[in-house]
């Protein structure tokens, strides 16, 4: 696979915002690494974008972190054999981030720092080997056929596919990171909405808490491990 590298300008936002974006003048840094999944395997095609200002342009979600590209100072792909390289612009900023997402096949990675009084060495942010655990996809239907006045609530515990490390002059900070943490899910089905047909992702070969209640009663507890790519759970209440 070809290597492409991006270098975006800060531009429109800050122009409306009037935010201050430092640029430090004719440097570069370089974003090197290699992707694994947790079978051992390269990850090919992931998406590695450098940014600044993370927290303003971008977040955390359930389904993985978001990035707005007026932020963005850099971007390319890792290739076949799972390394990638990265050459961006340099901005003195205390949330200085790369993000490494493959869509929903594996887990999101999320390197973040101050830049504002530090510098990596050689001015390379050397990743090494990043783990990226394999995703599963838990598609949900549930339908109503008990007729109308009928309610149901359920709810969803799983590990989250996301991976945030923070690091202080390129030493990891863990009070100060979160790894793959407990996330939950519920709504309530009602006459107003009284079925879904969604999903969410979950680490594969995790456990998946499933609690739900009918019209208020006691709640049922299933617990069930993701070992599909896609894993089909279909009730009707």
């Amino acid at each position: 696979m070809k290597r492409f590298i991006f270098i975006v300008l800060i531009t429109n936002l800050c122009f409306l915002t009037g935010c201050e974006v430092t640029f430090e003048p004719n440097v570069r840094v370089q974003v090197i690494g290699n992707l694994v999944s947790d079978n051992g395997e390269p990850i090919s095609e992931a998406k590695i974008g450098v940014y600044t200002r993370r927290r303003i342009g971008g977040f955390i979600t359930a389904l993985g972190p978001t990035g707005s590209d007026e932020f963005l100072l850099g971007r390319n792909y890792s290739v076949q054999d799972g390394s990638f390289e990265v050459n961006s612009l340099y901005d003195r900023d205390s949330d200085f981030s790369i993000i490494i997402s493959n869509d929903n096949n594996h887990a999101n990675y999320i390197y973040s720092t101050s830049t504002v009084n530090y510098d990596p060495e050689d001015l390379t942010f050397d990743l090494q080997t990043v783990t990226l655990p394999r995703l599963a996809i838990i598609n949900y239907n549930f339908m109503r056929t008990s007729g109308e006045g009928n309610t149901f609530e359920f709810g969803f515990n799983f590990k989250d596919n996301t991976c945030y490390e923070y690091f202080i002059a390129g030493v990891l900070d863990a009070s100060l990171s979160r790894c793959y943490e407990d996330r939950f899910l519920n709504r309530t089905l009602n006459d107003n909405s009284p079925d879904v047909d969604w999903s969410f992702t979950a680490l594969y070969d995790t456990e998946v808490e499933f609690t739900y209640s009918i019209n208020g009663q006691d709640p049922i507890t299933e617990n069930f491990t993701i070992n599909q790519d896609n894993y089909e759970l279909t009730l009707n209440y």
